[in-house]
Order: structure tokens, then C-alpha cells, then sequence
């Protein structure tokens, strides 16, 4: 299998995606054999990863990325690509990160497209795994307000874990809107969601962020949010540097498998500080570095 995987590391390497009519019919069937249950999962978290990252107490980042594609009918949802205001045919990837001070390392992911559930779902899902299957705690929660507040807000404060999230000035604390109760351009103040969680909500000019820990005072929380950033800095090697987006095959297995290879791949990368993630596909096609180099086997010991 190692085998197998090296040649999707290969492929992403010096094509930039993945053909499976370069494998031969033994190496797709035993592909799709060892892939099969994680990419039929709506949610896949990486099991050799997540234990990996026990071992560094940090943040759990949640984000999404677009992934547009034009062969996957079935699945593909009407995306509104935001750098040009203009809509695409595909889907999106929900990323669990892990961050700490000193690496950053992708948990997994979930695949929103037309077959799923929505995106506060998945992400929902994700984090009960994380808790309740692999016991992570991580120290904060951070979340775009993309997600539903809501529902993930009362999750992780079930769950006795911080939180820090944009909070959308559309939004309602205790029953008014979250403009009346802070209606200049800085301040604070604290309300009841509709569930009944408490928050504590700041206004910077026209972004509102809240936070289930009341005591933490503004710097701390504003400093805790700015954390979230990082997730944009892993969208963004895992694209320029790997190739994320690089699969054109029209099966959403195959993307799954992808993606799964490209994370592992990043990971790998990420523990090796002798490399970069951003020159690792010119160095390999240069012949400075060879993908088995790239490699790390504990972190491939999915099956």
C-alpha cells in the first residue's frame, strides 16, 4: 500500500492531480480496497494524525476552502467564488487544523456537495469525533461565522472547551439585535443566545467576535481569534504548494483519496523543517529531493 500511495505522492508531484488509469488494475482495486471506508465517510479524520498531535496541546481551527470542478455533476453545488463575485461548479472542504507554536497539522476533512449534510453539520460531526472517538481537547475552538453559532457554540460549551468565532452583525444576543447592544464601532457586551449560551461579544468597527468564556478580557480575546489565521496559511500551501485542487477525476472516491494523500503529504512535509511546502514540487521535478523522501511512514499506518 505504502507503494501504492507513493505513486499518488508521485503523480501530485510532477503532475499536479492524480490519474488513476496510471495504476495498474491490481494497484486501482487494492487503492479503492484500503480507501474504502474512509472515502465513503462524510467526515474523514486522519487516525495516525490526530494521534500524532496528542502530543501537542494546541488550537482546533475550522475552516472551509472552495474546490471548483466541472466533472462531478452529481455532486457539484452552485459555489459563490468570493475574489471575483462570480459562482463555480464544485464543492468545499471543511479542514479540522491543528496549531500549536511550531507546526500545523490537518486532522482531515469533510466534503460539502449535494449529497451531504450542510456545513454546520459536518463541522459538528468533526468535533464530536474528535471528542468523543479520539478524546482531543484542544485549548480553543476557533471558527470563521460561516458555521451556525448557535448550535456549535452550545457543542463546545457542552463540551467545557473555549471558543473564540466572527459573529455576523446580523446576529441576535438575548433577543436585540447584536448592533443595539453595541452600536458604535468599539465595545463590548454579553446575552443569551436563543439555546441559552452565555457569550461575550466585541465589536472592532464593523466585525463582531464572541467568545463562551466571559471572563477573558478583550486583548485575550481578539489575540485568541487572530490564531484562526493560520487555517489561510495551510489553505494556501496545501493549493500552491501541493496541489489541492489538483485532482480532475470524476469520481468524488478519487477526490476524497486525493485530498486524503495531500494532507498526509503536508503533514509529512510540515514535521520536516528542511523543506519547504512551497518548493517541494520544483525540487522534486529538479531531482533535488525524491518523493520517498518526503514520506513519513508512521504518518501512512492508516491500515
Amino acid at each position: 500500500m505504502m507503494q501504492i500511495i507513493l505513486g499518488i505522492v508521485k503523480q501530485i508531484l510532477f503532475l499536479g492531480g492524480m490519474r488513476i488509469s496510471d495504476f495498474s488494475k491490481k494497484e486501482r482495486s487494492d487503492l479503492l480496497t484500503a480507501f474504502e471506508k474512509l472515502s465513503s465517510q462524510d467526515v474523514v479524520l486522519l487516525e495516525s494524525l490526530v494521534k500524532l498531535v496528542k502530543k501537542y496541546p494546541g488550537r482546533l481551527i475550522i475552516d472551509d476552502t472552495t474546490n471548483p470542478k466541472y466533472g462531478l455533476k452529481q455532486w457539484s453545488r452552485k459555489l459563490k467564488i468570493l475574489r471575483t463575485s462570480g459562482y463555480e461548479q464544485g464543492y468545499k472542504i471543511v479542514l479540522f487544523l491543528w496549531e500549536w507554536n511550531g507546526g500545523r497539522i490537518p486532522l482531515g476533512f469533510a466534503l460539502w456537495h449535494r449529497e451531504t449534510q450542510s456545513l454546520n453539520e459536518l463541522a459538528l460531526k468533526g468535533i464530536g469525533c474528535l471528542r468523543n472517538q479520539y478524546k482531543l481537547k484542544p485549548e480553543i475552538v476557533l471558527a470563521d461565522g460561516a458555521y451556525g453559532v448557535d448550535k456549535l457554540f452550545k457543542r463546545i460549551t457542552d463540551y467545557g472547551w473555549p471558543c473564540v468565532m466572527r459573529f455576523r452583525r446580523n446576529r441576535k444576543l438575548s433577543g436585540y439585535g447584536i448592533r443595539q447592544h453595541i452600536p458604535r464601532g468599539y465595545g463590548e457586551s454579553e446575552g443569551l443566545l436563543e439555546n441559552g449560551v452565555k457569550l461575550k461579544v466585541i465589536r472592532r468597527k464593523d466585525r463582531f467576535y464572541a467568545s463562551n468564556r466571559l471572563l477573558w478580557n478583550v486583548k485575550k480575546v481578539l489575540l485568541a481569534y487572530r490564531r484562526r489565521w493560520k487555517v489561510e496559511e495551510v489553505f494556501r500551501g496545501l493549493k500552491t504548494g501541493i496541489g489541492l485542487n489538483g485532482c480532475q477525476q470524476h469520481s468524488i472516491k478519487a477526490q476524497a483519496i486525493y485530498l486524503i494523500v495531500c494532507m498526509l503529504l503536508f503533514a509529512s512535509v510540515e514535521l520536516d523543517s528542511t523543506v519547504s511546502i512551497f518548493n517541494i514540487r520544483s525540487k522534486a521535478i529538479l531531482g533535488f529531493i525524491q518523493p520517498q523522501q518526503l514520506l513519513s511512514e508512521k504518518l501512512f499506518n492508516l491500515f
